[in-house]
């Protein structure tokens, strides 16, 4: 099985972008990836341009298995990737997905604020 899609979020000019991928009931591949568009308006329409803010993945066949590595989360700026955390709770495979999306949700405000701060976007939403 496998899911691919878009949870949304609270705000008008950000998302969580999902690809989920399950053989006998376990991942063996996803990413979950907080998103921000910075040509974003409050109709929603068009010119969009989603950059990455933060990111997990898994790959069971990859450099990120997460049974090996454990859980990590990638923080990008200007398209790059530029610092890694590995500081979670050990999570069993099966919950990770789960663990990914809650995390990504509870902390959006802080990591989309860092995001606006070091891109010099954002704040016409108040």
């Amino acid at each position: 099985m496998s899911d691919i899609g878009y949870v949304r979020v609270e705000w008008p000019y950000a998302r969580i972008r999902r690809e989920l991928a399950v053989e006998d009931g376990v991942p063996i591949r996803f990413v979950y990836q907080l998103e921000y568009n910075t040509e974003a308006s409050l109709d929603g329409l068009p010119p969009h341009d989603w950059r990455q803010v933060a990111r997990f993945d898994h790959d069971v066949d990859g450099p990120h298995d997460v049974t090996n590595e454990g859980l990590h989360i990638d923080l990008y700026r200007d398209g790059e990737k530029y610092e890694q955390t590995y500081d979670f709770p050990r999570v069993e495979l099966t919950d990770a997905p789960d663990f990914c999306q809650q995390y990504l949700q509870q902390n959006a405000d802080y990591l989309l604020g860092r995001f606006e701060r070091s891109h010099d976007v954002g704040k016409r939403w108040v």
